[in-house]
C-alpha cells in the first residue's frame, strides 16, 4: 500500500475529526523489542490543543507508558504515531499529531498550484441556450491541482450554483494554454475549500478517457512542465523544499519560537512572488543581488521558486548558487536574510524595476 504523509495541521485535524464523527474504533499498537502488542480504542476529544483516546479496559495491563504508540484507523486508511503523551487510567492524552499518513487512492500523481498563483481554468456548459445557441454559462475559475486524468479548481458561491456532481462540462483553457478544442470533463466532487474558507468551494473534475491525441498532448505538456519545476534544479544537490517539507520545518521552528515561525512563513510567501517576474527581470534581479545573502534567504523556499529563478541561466551559475544553498543555517539567520531580500524587493517594486504580479503570465495558444 502506498501512503502519503502530511504535516499540515488543518488536514490532520479534519481527518481526525472525521474519525470522531464516524465514531470509529481502531487498533493501537506498541512495539517492544520484536513483539507487537495491540489494543483497541476510540477518540473522545479532538482539538488543536488536545486529543484524547480511550483504550479498552480489558487490555490495559499490557500497555507501557514509557514507549510510543501507533494508531491505525483501517476504515479510512490513516496511520499516526505519538512519542509523547500522558496516560490517565484508560485515557491517553496528547497534542495534535505532528503528521499522519494517509493511503493514496489516486493512480496518477497530482501537482499543486498555490491559490494565489491565479492559474486559470475556463469551461462552459455542455448544452446551449435554445434561443441564442450559445453555452448556458461560461466560467473561469482558479486551478489548484492537475494530473493527466483530472484537475481541481476553486469556485465562488455564485459559480457553484451552476455546478453539480456528475455534471459534464466542456474545457476551453488550462493554466497558460488555450486548448486546441474544448473537450468533455465530468465533475467528480464538490467540497468546501481549505476547511475554514467561507464562500469558496473546491471542485474536482475528471477528464474524458477518450481524449484525442492533440488534447492529451496538451494536458501532458502542462503536467510535465509542472513536474520539472517541482522536481527542482538538481536531483543530487539540495535545491529547496516541497510544500510538506516546508510545513514540517516551520512546525519545528514553531515549537521553540512561534513568532519567528510566523515571520518565516510570511516571508516565504512573499519571496515566492519572485516567480512572477519576467525572464528579463529575473536576470536583472540576480545580477544586482548578493547571492550569498539570497542563498540564506531561500534556504526554506520551494524547489519551484529556485527552479523558476535559475533555470534559464547557465549551468555554471545554477551550480554556483546551489553550492551556496547547501549550508544549513539557523532559523534566525534565515529570517534575517529574508527580511533583507524583501526590503530590496520592495524598493525595486516601488521603482518599477520588477513586477510581482501572478496574473501577468504568458498565454500560449
Amino acid at each position: 500500500m502506498q501512503y502519503w504523509k502530511t504535516h499540515q495541521k488543518d488536514i490532520i485535524l479534519t481527518h481526525l475529526n472525521l474519525i470522531n464523527d464516524k465514531k470509529l474504533n481502531f487498533v493501537i499498537w506498541q512495539q517492544k523489542n520484536e513483539q507487537r502488542y495491540t489494543y483497541h480504542g476510540s477518540f473522545k476529544v479532538i482539538s488543536r490543543a488536545t486529543c484524547q483516546i480511550k483504550i479498552d479496559e480489558s487490555e490495559l495491563d499490557l500497555f507501557d507508558n514509557e514507549i510510543p504508540f501507533f494508531c491505525h484507523i483501517s476504515e479510512l486508511d490513516i496511520i499516526f504515531k505519538k512519542d509523547h503523551y500522558n496516560r490517565m487510567g484508560q485515557f491517553l492524552e496528547f497534542s495534535l499529531p505532528s503528521d499522519i499518513q494517509i493511503y493514496e487512492r489516486r493512480k496518477n500523481k497530482r501537482y499543486h498550484y498555490l491559490y494565489q498563483d491565479h492559474k486559470n481554468i475556463t469551461y462552459h456548459s455542455e448544452h446551449n441556450d435554445p434561443k441564442t445557441q450559445l453555452p448556458i454559462f461560461v466560467q473561469s475559475s482558479v486551478l489548484v491541482d492537475i494530473s493527466t486524468t483530472g484537475a481541481g479548481m476553486v469556485v465562488g458561491e455564485e459559480a457553484i450554483k451552476q455546478l453539480n456532481i456528475g455534471q459534464n462540462l466542456l474545457l476551453d483553457n488550462l493554466t497558460d494554454q488555450k486548448l486546441p478544442e474544448p473537450f468533455k470533463v465530468k465533475i467528480k466532487y464538490i467540497e468546501n475549500y481549505k476547511f475554514r474558507e467561507i464562500g469558496l468551494f473546491k471542485v474536482g473534475i475528471i477528464f474524458n478517457d477518450q481524449l484525442d491525441s492533440i488534447s492529451y498532448k496538451s494536458i501532458s505538456s502542462i503536467v510535465e512542465i509542472k513536474q520539472r519545476k517541482t522536481s527542482g534544479l538538481s536531483s543530487e544537490l539540495y535545491c529547496g523544499l516541497n510544500h510538506e517539507a516546508q510545513v514540517r520545518a516551520i512546525n519545528s521552528i514553531e515549537v521553540k519560537n512561534k513568532t519567528l515561525a510566523n515571520n518565516i512563513k510570511d516571508n516565504i510567501e512573499y519571496l515566492d512572488r519572485l516567480r512572477y517576474m519576467t525572464t528579463q527581470m529575473k536576470v536583472g534581479f540576480l545580477k544586482t543581488i548578493n547571492h550569498d545573502l539570497l542563498s540564506v534567504a531561500l534556504r526554506l523556499s520551494s524547489k519551484e521558486l529556485i527552479y523558476d529563478l535559475f533555470s534559464e541561466l547557465t549551468e555554471n551559475i545554477q551550480h554556483e548558487f546551489l553550492e551556496k544553498l547547501q549550508s544549513e543555517k539557523p532559523a534566525s539567520a534565515v529570517c534575517k536574510a529574508q527580511d533583507e531580500i524583501i526590503k530590496i524587493m520592495r524598493v525595486k517594486e516601488k521603482n518599477g524595476e520588477i513586477v510581482l504580479d501572478p496574473t501577468a503570465f504568458t498565454t500560449y495558444v
